[in-house]
């Protein structure tokens, strides 16, 4: 008879069962190894993104050492730039004419400056990009010494032929222009002198001169220096509000949109920072310009501190470019172009399409 087969079937199926769960564990094994690989992959990069942050996009940017600039300083002083993914260079100028000089020259991608530094590098055929404008100063001084008079009177004043010192080339010969306009001041009652702004006060402290006209701080500096009771602060907001504005070049402009939007964003951040916080705002001001912080809360008014493009920019423009023919800045047959086309409004329109008001 055939011999039984319980014991052999048995045993072979427990065979299979043991090789078939040892198959089963070196799976799991393996997919246990794999994910282990995955998970330290996956930390090692994220500990490698934690310890190489990616390298941020850097724009030099030049201004000059006033309030009206104040924005770019609250917003590198808050890192606004960083939180927006930009790195800011900040080069620091007496005028934001020499920021525009550096500019043109190539040490700068973005440069703060008055509009009339724009408009003649403009009018003599430089290519240059308006992308916002950071601040309006509610008009200029002029500071002019009393010499022993108690009330002002214009007329009188200028029998006598006076020295008044001034940024030539900058916005406040502009307004050195309309206030002689005004008046109807004689050419040959005055005689304008070059200074750099940090020298005004020095000038009419010394006597070098008989009055200086300049913008903010450096006609408080020429107050404080000289003695409140001894020099008429001659203000006339009518007469003129400068425009401080964004250059760069076209070509760069062009290509760094991205950048430019971030940068931007950033300072549409800092406009909203010295709404709500006035006070900090001002401490950090009066650091950057090293003016007195209660004279800078006297005068925190005249600047608007917000980024825009606003419509008074052109019409200004074609003013300041027509005394430029008057003056013999230009030769008389110069022709005014549209300032229109030097307004790169595109990244601004993106960021703040209610802030463009041409």
């Amino acid at each position: 008879p055939p011999r039984p087969r319980f014991k052999t079937d048995f045993c072979g199926k427990e065979i299979a069962k043991t090789i078939k769960s040892k198959n089963t564990m070196t799976n799991f094994s393996k997919n246990l190894l794999w994910l282990v690989v995955i998970v330290l992959v996956i930390g090692g990069f994220i500990f490698w993104q934690k310890q190489e942050p990616k390298e941020l996009p850097t724009v030099r940017l030049g201004l000059p050492i006033a309030p009206a600039a104040g924005l770019a300083k609250i917003a590198a002083d808050k890192n606004f730039f960083q939180d927006e993914g930009i790195n800011v260079e900040l080069k620091e100028f007496t005028a934001g004419k020499f920021a525009l000089q550096a500019l043109v020259g190539g040490s700068l991608d973005i440069a703060i400056s008055a509009e009339l530094p724009v408009m003649l590098a403009v009018i003599n055929g430089e290519k240059i990009s308006i992308i916002g404008q950071v601040n309006e100063t509610k008009g200029f001084s002029m500071i002019l010494r009393k010499d022993g008079a108690e009330t002002f009177d214009v007329k009188r004043y200028f029998e006598k032929k006076r020295k008044i010192a001034t940024a030539v080339g900058a916005s406040s010969e502009f307004f050195t222009s309309e206030f002689f306009k005004k008046y109807d001041i004689n050419s040959s009652q005055y005689e304008i002198v070059n200074v750099k702004p940090e020298d005004a006060p020095i000038v009419i402290v010394n006597n070098s001169v008989d009055g200086i006209a300049m913008w903010e701080p450096y006609t408080t500096f020429a107050k404080e220096r000289s003695g409140l009771d001894k020099v008429f602060d001659i203000k006339n907001p009518e007469l003129y509000s400068e425009i401080v504005v964004l250059s760069a070049k076209p070509e760069w402009a062009e290509q760094h949109q991205d950048d430019i939007g971030k940068l931007l964003r950033a300072f549409k951040k800092a406009e909203s920072f010295v709404r709500a916080n006035p006070k900090e705002s001002q401490t950090i001001v009066s650091s950057f310009t090293k003016l007195n912080a209660d004279t800078l809360q006297k005068i925190w008014d005249i600047f608007t501190l917000e980024l825009r493009l606003s419509k008074g920019l052109i019409s200004t423009m074609n003013k300041e470019a027509q005394w430029a023919k008057d003056t013999g800045k230009v030769p008389k047959e110069t022709a005014i172009p549209n300032f229109r086309e030097f307004i790169f409004d595109a990244p601004l329109k993106k960021v703040a399409p209610s802030a463009v008001a041409l």
